[in-house]
């Protein structure tokens, strides 16, 4: 017995489970975000803005328009996409200028990231990293990176972003960013000799990033120890060590954290995997991390099914760029790595980055779409194999 594109039944029951696996940790990231957002930040929003729910109810105008973005973009042709993929960029890149026009981009904290249009504020380059993938993945299906004329377009396009969302600044974006690509690239063919190559280059440049703000370097140092200057640089890393720690294997209970008193800097956006450690405990942190392994595991599945070319680009970009965002969250706040600005995906507050993330996973749940040639060649067994897991 077959269905839709000629798959059999148990076959389309296995799309639409990897597809689940998509979708629903998406969306119960995105409401548990919504939950540790009014834990975290309702003192802090009742005291500056006289409205405990001040920062959920703006969660809630990226959250509801974000499902629709979501079914909208997994209803969207992957064929379209592609075409689409060059002026999405271009519009990125045009958004990513335009936050250095007076009137029109928004500074905070010494950073010039958001445009400001009056109903909505965003950072464009929320949008651009995704336009990167999405792009490097039509450059990488028509001209694998086997060779070193092929990486000249697509690393001048990655430069530019890269360029664009530094110059803000924002390192911790830039770096996100460029380890995607790095990974991006390496899985669509790059040579061993030249991953080497720009590996070390980017473990050269990464230092003189640092050098070149005395800010990061002072972030580094708080790293290295955060009690040595714990009232200034190393203050945040530190609230954060006492919520993770006060923790415990099953946390103080929801909405009981204490280091949302005002303790813990930005605990509703970057620093919200502390408040979620505080309140829910080690249980509750294997949980959240479980869902977004469920999430990336599903997206790279996603792009082992596919036949074509950009789809299996496209759905291993979009599913890296949300990987490396929110592993290195949890390492900033874990104190892995040294304390940089990087909101936890799905989860933490800011309702137009929402919207683009539910949006990025309803592209990727859309490339599961039984109407798209996803069937698999069976002489190719690690493909195969890995399909009938399901």
């Amino acid at each position: 017995m077959t269905d839709n594109g000629g798959f059999n039944v148990s076959e389309l029951r296995a799309l639409k489970k990897l597809r689940m696996m998509i979708i629903v940790p998406a969306i119960a990231l995105s409401v548990l975000g919504l939950i540790m957002i009014y834990s975290a930040s309702s003192y802090s929003a009742k005291i500056n803005y006289g409205d405990a729910f001040f920062y959920v109810k703006k969660q809630l105008l990226g959250f509801v328009p974000g499902l629709l973005l979501m079914y909208a973009a997994y209803k969207f042709p992957s064929e379209k996409l592609k075409k689409l993929s060059t002026w999405a960029l271009a519009v990125s890149v045009i958004l990513l200028a335009a936050v250095f026009i007076p009137g029109l981009g928004q500074t905070s904290y010494g950073a010039t990231r958001w445009i400001n249009l009056g109903f909505i504020t965003f950072q464009p380059s929320e949008i651009a990293k995704f336009s990167l993938m999405l792009f490097l993945a039509k450059m990488y299906s028509e001209k694998p990176p086997r060779s070193v004329k092929y990486l000249i377009l697509p690393f001048i396009a990655a430069a530019v972003v890269l360029a664009l969302i530094m110059a803000e600044p924002n390192m911790s974006v830039t770096l996100a960013v460029a380890f995607a690509v790095l990974l991006v690239t390496v899985a669509a063919g790059l040579d061993n000799k030249v991953v080497v190559a720009l590996t070390v280059a980017a473990l050269c440049l990464i230092p003189v990033l640092i050098i070149a703000e005395p800010y990061r370097v002072r972030r580094l140092l708080a790293f290295l120890d955060p009690w040595a200057n714990p009232k200034d640089e190393g203050y945040q890393l530190i609230q954060s060590y006492y919520a993770i720690g006060d923790g415990g294997l099953f946390g103080v209970g929801l909405f009981n954290s204490r280091q949302k008193y005002l303790f813990l800097p930005f605990a509703e956006s970057d620093f919200i995997f502390s408040v979620i450690a505080e309140e829910l405990g080690v249980i509750g942190c294997l949980f959240v991390m479980a869902l977004y392994l469920v999430f990336i595991y599903a997206g790279i599945k996603t792009a082992f099914i596919r036949k074509d070319a950009f789809s299996r680009q496209a759905a291993f970009g979009l599913t890296i760029m949300i990987a490396v965002q929110a592993l290195l969250n949890i390492a900033v706040v874990t104190g892995s790595v040294p304390p940089t600005g990087l909101p936890l995906p799905f989860v933490s507050a800011g309702g137009s980055s929402l919207m683009v993330f539910l949006s990025a996973a309803g592209l990727t749940a859309g490339f599961t779409r039984a109407e798209d040639p996803v069937k698999l060649p069976k002489s190719h067994k690690l493909f195969h194999r890995s399909y009938n897991v399901l």
